[in-house]
């Protein structure tokens, strides 16, 4: 059976005087942790990528001055000068498929904007239209501020990348070697009792109702009656599927017994 794991990851990145005009990988898309079964694929993708940048180094720069005669065009014209032509500082992005080679994919100014400490860019705008930006299981992104004729970072200059990205794991747990196994019986009661406690480990899990009276089993710490899973008695419910959380369960009308096996 293939499952799937979502990881959800942070991405921060300080670049400053010390960082030159090395290209630096924004995060590292390597997996970590243990998955219970063997590894189909691995997929990033990145939701949020923005670009705060505090340029305090360059003299202000001034909005562009717009008259009742300019077109839309004119408009557009003066805005580029002012964004290129300025004093300024450039922000390359890149992409790799490996931690060595890389590939310009684009480039925003940094300015500093006169009445304004600071500007935020979003940078997922240089790369995909799209909601996300795929990577596969070797895809790196990069950045670099280069030097156009007004120097690199200096000192007070500040970029923080932030955002996020999520791993998506496949892995077929048929597949699983179950290296331990855990027999185990409890009363049940007509109060909520936790049969299993949580378990990252857990691969599989068999229950048997070995007692006069129905069992509602919950995936949870909360078992109710009439609701999650219903045993009869001499019911039994197995399920391999990747729940790791703890398990209750709870008694219709008297005190019964569950037994069973959890795999790890």
């Amino acid at each position: 059976m293939i499952s799937t794991f979502n990881k959800a990851k942070t991405i921060v990145k300080s670049l400053d005087s010390t960082t030159g005009q090395l290209i630096i990988p924004v995060f590292a898309n390597t997996l970590t942790g243990n998955y219970p079964g063997q590894l189909i694929s691995v997929n990033a993708f990145v939701k949020n990528l923005k670009a705060h940048a505090k340029i305090s180094s360059l003299a202000p720069v001034k909005l562009p001055n717009f008259t009742l005669e300019d077109s839309e065009t004119d408009k557009l014209y003066k805005t580029l000068d002012i964004e290129w032509g300025s004093a300024r500082k450039q922000l390359n992005l890149y992409i790799s498929d490996n931690d060595t080679d890389w590939y310009q994919v684009g480039a925003i100014s940094l300015l500093n904007p006169s009445g304004y400490p600071y500007r935020i860019y979003n940078l997922m705008d240089l790369i995909t239209d799209n909601l996300a930006i795929e990577l596969g299981e070797n895809g790196r992104i990069g950045v670099q501020v280069q030097d156009v004729g007004y120097g690199a970072l200096q000192t007070g200059d500040n970029i923080t990348i932030h955002g996020s990205y999520v791993q998506e794991i496949a892995v077929d747990s048929g597949s699983a070697v179950l290296q331990n196994t855990n027999d185990f019986e409890e009363l049940v009661d007509i109060v909520n009792t936790i049969i299993l406690a949580t378990n990252p480990m857990r691969k599989y899990v068999a229950f048997t109702n070995n007692g006069d009276n129905p069992i509602y089993l919950n995936l949870g710490d909360t078992a109710t009656l009439g609701q999650g899973i219903y045993l009869t008695p001499a019911g039994s419910f197995d399920f391999d599927k990747p729940y790791f959380g703890a398990i209750s369960a709870i008694a219709a009308n008297d005190i019964s017994s569950v037994s069973g096996v959890e795999c790890t």
